[in-house]
């Protein structure tokens, strides 16, 4: 048993380190072009395109408000910005909360009964008539400067779709701390996922999109409550390139407990599972490139391995806790007796495991620091870095299992 899983594990470690180092690697070819994006020139105003904004809202009084203050926001020619705002089917306040702004002759607001939120995204894309087109989540907010450096990543004709940076808005709680670092990993991922023409998800907020694309590929469908994730995988199959502005950034509202964190991502990843079996013939499919040979299984091997490690460690717990119990019959309370500890360096563990791991995580240091230059100064502090790697260790596992769980039975969950 501890020869397999000593293999296990080093073989889990050495693929992990295999794609970080790929990664890494493939961000100092390309540094040159992403930092250049940094200090892209300003957009010129007299020949922005148009562009629709949908703000699909589902009971949310409480942020939509502020949505939409930060869209009349922008700088960006308020003749080619239209905004139309969809309440599907809300049991709160929220239709009156956009009332109040219909004076505005940017906005439009639409009703319709509830349906989803791809059924508000299609409503809205089906009624726009401009040359781009995105979306905003109505709890989410964009800096000024957004939409133009999105815009900006339009340049060439190829380019159907380009998605932002994400930021956690107001971390307060250790646990939106947490994501602040996760999400700053991510908007680092991105950027090398867009140069490797492999990103796998177009976010919610505030991607946008030639309005071409919808009449190529279609609209957006329930997709497993994960229509932004199969919106990208079937860009991606129909061979559509889509881009990364890490430099557009946009604050977006994240679970501030254990539970929300947990039931959000197990939507999340069960989601994913579910589009990466809906699009199975992508995988090691070299008609698909670098997303279906490498970026697509090695997202599947590390859920594998994350189980795998899970398990383990379950394993290991119930291991300690019979060894202790034993150990108690034996010698009763004589077990707890403290003794004063002693260093001998001669007894410390130099296996390649902890090299291994200690490689990976700094490693993992590398893309935190990286990706924080690369989202305007967004630095982690050292208590988030350690909530992060203590606390996802932790809890990643328990919805990767869950969402499995789901797959395997074909659960289809609501979303909320």
């Amino acid at each position: 048993m501890n020869s397999f899983r000593d293999i296990a594990t080093l073989a889990v470690l050495f693929m992990s380190l295999y794609f970080e180092v790929f990664i890494l690697i493939t961000y100092f070819e390309h540094r040159t072009k992403i930092r250049g994006i940094l200090h892209s020139k300003k957009a010129d105003s007299v020949n922005m395109p148009s562009v629709t904004i949908i703000v699909p809202c589902f009971n949310e009084e409480k942020t939509v408000g502020k949505t939409l203050d930060s869209l009349f926001a922008l700088d960006y020619p308020r003749d080619r910005l239209f905004i139309v705002a969809v309440d599907d089917g809300s049991t709160d306040g929220t239709l009156d909360m956009l009332q109040c702004f219909k004076e505005n002759v940017n906005l439009k607001i639409l009703t319709k009964e509830n349906g989803g939120k791809h059924t508000a995204l299609n409503l809205a894309i089906s009624e726009s008539r401009t040359e781009f087109v995105g979306c905003l989540d109505a709890d989410s907010y964009v800096k000024p400067d957004s939409l133009a450096r999105l815009i900006m990543r339009f340049d060439r004709p190829e380019i159907m779709a380009v998605v932002p940076s994400l930021q956690v808005h107001m971390p307060q709680t250790i646990i939106q701390k947490v994501q602040k670092v996760e999400y700053i990993i991510g908007a680092f991922m991105r950027s090398i996922l867009a140069e490797l023409d492999a990103l796998y998800v177009t976010p919610g907020p505030f991607s946008i999109f030639r309005r071409t694309v919808f009449d190529q590929v279609g609209y957006y469908r329930r997709a497993h409550n994960t229509e932004d994730m199969e919106m990208a995988m079937r860009m991606q199959s129909a061979g559509l390139k889509i881009a990364s502005a890490h430099d557009a950034v946009v604050f977006t509202s994240s679970p501030h407990t254990v539970v929300t964190l947990y039931k959000q991502r197990v939507r999340w990843t069960s989601g994913f599972l579910n589009n990466i079996k809906d699009y199975r013939y992508m995988i090691f499919n070299m008609n698909y490139g670098n997303i279906g040979m490498f970026i697509i299984p090695a997202m599947l091997l590390s859920v594998i391995s994350i189980i795998f490690i899970a398990t383990m460690f379950i394993y290991d717990v119930i291991n300690v806790a019979h060894s202790w119990y034993v150990r108690y019959q034996a010698i009763g309370s004589a077990m707890f007796e403290w003794s004063q500890p002693s260093l001998n360096w001669f007894y410390m563990n130099t296996t390649p495991l902890l090299f291994c791991g200690i490689v990976a995580m700094l490693v993992m240091l590398t893309f935190i620091y990286i990706g924080s230059a690369m989202t305007s100064g967004n630095r982690a502090k050292i208590l988030e870095l350690v909530s992060y790697i203590c606390l996802y260790s932790f809890i990643a596992p328990w919805w990767i299992l869950k969402s499995v769980y789901n797959v395997a039975l074909s659960r289809q969950l609501s979303w909320r």
